[in-house]
């Protein structure tokens, strides 16, 4: 199981902890916030951006292709009325030919983690503890 803590420091400002990595999340000041960090729903994209050009690089691998670059971006249309994103594109810029890109795109598609979950609606429990349980 994989697992991420997110401590609230002030204001908007939380510590999000994984492994030895240390990520700083924050509001900008539109939003009340200090603008220390990026804002949830940035890191979110983050995650989905992140994760599928990994996939990307895997597949490729996998398939012997040759790569010398791969960027992919995130957008997210928000709907705030409902807290929600309404729409998410995942565009993939890269010198690779399209026949390559068309071999590794359904594979990065199978084994990106986090779009699978965004996508397949993984479910989601919420808890609560008292410190030190």
């Amino acid at each position: 199981m994989l697992e991420v803590d997110a401590v609230w420091k002030t204001k908007y400002q939380v510590e999000v902890t994984a492994r030895q990595f240390e990520v700083p999340v924050d509001e900008p000041p539109q939003y009340s916030g200090d603008d220390t960090g990026m804002m949830p729903t940035e890191l979110f994209l983050a995650s989905i951006a992140s994760c599928f050009c990994m996939a990307l690089v895997y597949a490729a691998k996998n398939r012997k292709v040759s790569i010398n670059d791969m960027k992919v971006t995130a957008f997210g249309d928000t709907d705030p009325k409902n807290f929600t994103f309404s729409r998410i594109v995942v565009r993939v810029i890269s010198t690779l030919s399209e026949a390559d890109l068309e071999v590794i795109m359904p594979l990065a598609k199978r084994y990106c983690f986090v779009s699978n979950a965004v996508s397949q609606s993984c479910p989601m429990d919420y808890e609560t503890a008292r410190p030190g349980e």
